[in-house]
């Protein structure tokens, strides 16, 4: 991979390369790039690998590399700490218009505290702090006037992190500020000669994200608060906010997919709020002190809602417009396809996309596609690293044919818990249950619990790192959990041996973006099935499968609850089994138990940096 990556960088071109788990894949595309001597910017999708890369990687290329090499982490712009925010806030609460309660002061107090000692103002040192009042005191890309028009300028910790970052040769990112940086034009990222998106199979999500936008109720009266505090006619505000709430009711009344431009009461409600928004742009701008910088940034956030509500009432073909009811109504509105935007964005750059997990098609087609790439030009190269482990005697792929119903069956739930248990019992614990849906997360975390003398973690109890952490300290416990523990949990050694999955992992039906997409698929004469949920399927179920072997020394097995990808019916098997390492298969409980116990022997503990009996994080 080392020498693709020095080609790549040589020839201009773009790489897509599937590194599993355990090559080498940071090091074999840090060290060429730093030796290039081309400034290059790496991505990722998860806090762990950015501090893999900080902690780890970079020093060591730094160190061992023979060149110079400086580097730097930089996040995105509310993630700091912003100065101006936090004066404002300490005299008014901008969202109730009153003066902050007790609670809230005391935070503001400790966000005082940070601003005067902190050198960075990371949100990492504010864990005290909730994310109500981290909303009080820092501010996007959107609501930031620039330096050169802030009070603050001089001091402002994310403008020291950007100034910081055009200075070092590898700068380090999320795909979320990446894909923020190319939707805004690229002002937002120092420019870099190469491109690393690591975690790439993420890429598209984040995407689709940061092309998109999205209006709340509550986002629009805070304004209208914001607005009324500076200064602007209560009877201006007062009609934005009758046009918000008149908004917020049809909202609250759907769910899904919509079309407003079909509805004429959707019409009415999103034009009306579009024109308050405008008066009360109006007004501010008409103020004398309309350069203020409050004033500024408060206007530049009334732009950015009346451009969203815009958007959603020009309802585009190539877009997709939803609301989502959960804790509160979202009205969101996002591409139906990123690979246009992104392809115009990365063209010009040389890009090295590098995943463990990228599909089950040697050449990544469905990939190259989503991130804008044609597989039929010669513009990129595929690589495809041998792994680094060898599954086939390492791992186990049981799937208990002719002993659960198919999913969907009313018996189903019942039979594939007792399933589970008797596989935690075979294991002694130590296993990783991967659900599909958050209502088995509860279910079977109880029954583990009623039938077996083990600990159980469930997702839901307590914050995702603190269950990982104890799921990595603990060797006999079993964590059970939903889709954001499927990719992102590195735990070698004793303390995993058994990963379970509950159901083959395709996407939500009603899902509004893949629903969009599959039309468009269909239009064309294709199967919006195969082309859009069957890749998801097959990528989720290749994250999840790979918890499982994460160094040489580790032994264990991947049980499918799910009986239909052992049975020939199912023609689509063959693509969700060609996505996935090359392990024996077996549907014989006895084997199972065997492989296990003799696992359980011969698998070392693996010990952490502080010396206790767990494995790496």
């Amino acid at each position: 991979m080392t020498d693709a990556v020095c080609d790549t960088i040589e020839s201009g071109l773009h790489l897509v390369a599937e590194a599993p788990t355990g090559s080498g894949k940071t090091l074999a595309y840090l060290a060429p790039a730093v030796a290039s001597g081309r400034r290059a910017l790496v991505s990722t999708a998860t806090i762990a690998l950015q501090d893999q890369l900080v902690g780890k990687d970079l020093p060591h290329v730094a160190a061992h590399g023979g060149v110079d090499c400086s580097f730097a982490l930089l996040k995105g712009r509310s993630n700091y700490l912003c100065r101006a925010k936090l004066a404002a806030a300490s005299t008014t609460d901008a969202l109730f218009e009153t003066a902050p309660g007790p609670e809230a002061a005391a935070e503001l107090d400790r966000c005082r505290t940070l601003a005067e000692t902190s050198l960075s103002g990371d949100r990492t040192e504010a864990a005290d702090v909730s994310d109500a009042t981290w909303t009080l005191v820092s501010c996007s890309p959107m609501e930031c006037p620039g330096a050169a028009r802030c009070d603050y300028g001089s001091e402002c910790f994310a403008e020291r992190a950007a100034a910081r970052a055009q200075e070092v040769d590898v700068v380090v990112v999320n795909h979320a500020l990446l894909c923020v940086d190319l939707a805004l034009g690229g002002w937002l990222l120092p420019d870099r000669d190469v491109v690393i998106v690591d975690e790439a199979h993420a890429l598209a999500d984040a995407a689709t994200n940061a092309f998109g936008q999205s209006v709340t109720v509550g986002g629009i009266t805070q304004l209208a608060g914001r607005a009324r505090r500076l200064g602007v006619a209560r009877d201006v505000t007062d009609a934005l906010e009758r046009s918000t709430t008149a908004l917020g009711s049809l909202l609250f009344e759907h769910s899904g997919r919509v079309r407003p431009a079909l509805d004429q009461s959707f019409v009415d409600a999103l034009a009306g709020v579009a024109q308050r928004l405008a008066d009360v742009d109006t007004a501010l701008a008409e103020r004398s002190d309309a350069a203020k910088m409050e004033v500024a940034l408060t206007r530049r956030v009334l732009a950015s809602r009346r451009e969203a509500v815009t958007r959603v009432l020009d309802d585009d073909d190539d877009d997709v417009i939803w609301i989502e009811n959960d804790r509160r109504s979202v009205l969101r509105v996002a591409p139906v396809d990123v690979a246009a935007p992104l392809g115009a964005a990365l063209a010009t750059r040389t890009t090295v996309f590098v995943s463990a997990t990228l599909g089950a098609v040697a050449s990544f087609r469905d990939f190259a596609r989503r991130v804008g790439l044609d597989p039929e030009s010669d513009s990129y190269r595929a690589l495809g690293v041998v792994p680094a482990f060898d599954w086939r005697t390492q791992a186990l792929l049981y799937v208990p044919k002719g002993r659960l119903p198919v999913p969907g069956d009313a018996h189903w739930a019942e039979a594939a818990g007792d399933e589970l248990c008797r596989l935690v019992a075979a294991a002694g614990g130590r296993a990783l249950v991967l659900c599909t849906g958050t209502a088995n997360v509860a279910q079977f975390a109880a029954r583990l619990r009623e039938r077996l003398d083990v600990p159980v973690l469930a997702q839901g109890e307590a914050p995702r790192g603190v269950l990982a952490a104890r799921f990595r300290r603990e060797e006999t416990t079993v964590l059970v959990g939903t889709r954001s523990f499927w990719e992102g949990v590195d735990v070698p050694g004793r303390a995993c041996m058994l990963v379970v999955i509950d159901k083959l992992p395709f996407p939500t039906p009603a899902d509004p973006l893949l629903a969009a997409r599959r039309e468009r698929v269909e239009a064309a004469g294709g199967s919006g099935w195969r082309s859009v949920d069957l890749p998801a399927a097959a990528l989720s179920l290749s994250q999840g499968v790979g918890r499982l072997i994460r160094g040489p020394a580790d032994r264990g097995v991947v049980a499918v609850l799910d009986v239909r990808l052992a049975e020939d019916r199912y023609t689509y098997r063959s693509v969700l089994l060609d996505a996935l390492p090359p392990m024996r298969r077996c549907v014989d409980f006895d084997v199972v138990a065997r492989f296990l116990e003799d696992a359980a022997t011969t698998v070392p503990l693996v010990e952490d940096s502080s010396g206790s009996r767990a494995a790496n994080g």
